[in-house]
Formats: structure tokens, sequence, C-alpha cells
């Protein structure tokens, strides 16, 4: 991305330009993961994930629940990415 600017010096010189680049960090994208929390029978919040398969976990409340989703959605990437770093990810979640 390049940007030029004008400076006056003074009302009777002509404008001078000047030009400089600004480099920005290259953008990110995250993959967001769809979970689902429900209240089981035992009173626990039960969180599944809807994208991973495999992935669900249980938690005391909600934020023990995603917590630990969270965990289970990691080791599952983990597992299939075979030791590469596991791309960054979001969850969102939806209680019943």
């Amino acid at each position: 991305m390049s940007l030029s600017y004008m400076t006056e010096e003074s009302t009777t010189s002509r404008p001078h330009y000047s030009s400089f680049s600004v480099e920005l960090p290259p953008i990110r994208q995250r993959v967001t993961y769809r979970v689902l929390l429900e209240k089981g029978q035992d009173g626990w919040i039960v969180a599944k994930c809807l994208d991973v398969k495999g992935a669900i976990s249980q938690g005391k409340n909600r934020e023990e629940a995603l917590k630990n989703i969270i965990e289970a959605i990691s080791a599952i990437l983990e597992d299939i990415y075979e030791g590469k770093e596991i791309p960054e990810f979001m969850i969102t979640w939806e209680e019943r």
C-alpha cells in the first residue's frame, strides 16, 4: 500500500510530494466451529462441536464446558495435523 502526501514549504514554492510504503501484517483467517450446549440429566453442561467429529465434553457450568470443548477440539486437530501447527480457531455456541 503506497500513500502520497503534499507538503507546502511556502506560498511561492511548488508543492513537494513524498511517497512511503506501509507494510501491513498478513491477515490470518480463523475457522469458526459451532458448539451446542445442553444441560445433561445430571445437571452438568454437555458441549458438542457440530463441525469436528468426536469433539464432545462437559463441565459444571457454561465456562468450564466451553473451556473443555476447546481442549477437545484442539486435541482432535493435533491428531489431524500430525504435529504441524494447528490453525487458530474460534467457537460460537448455542444453548438449548
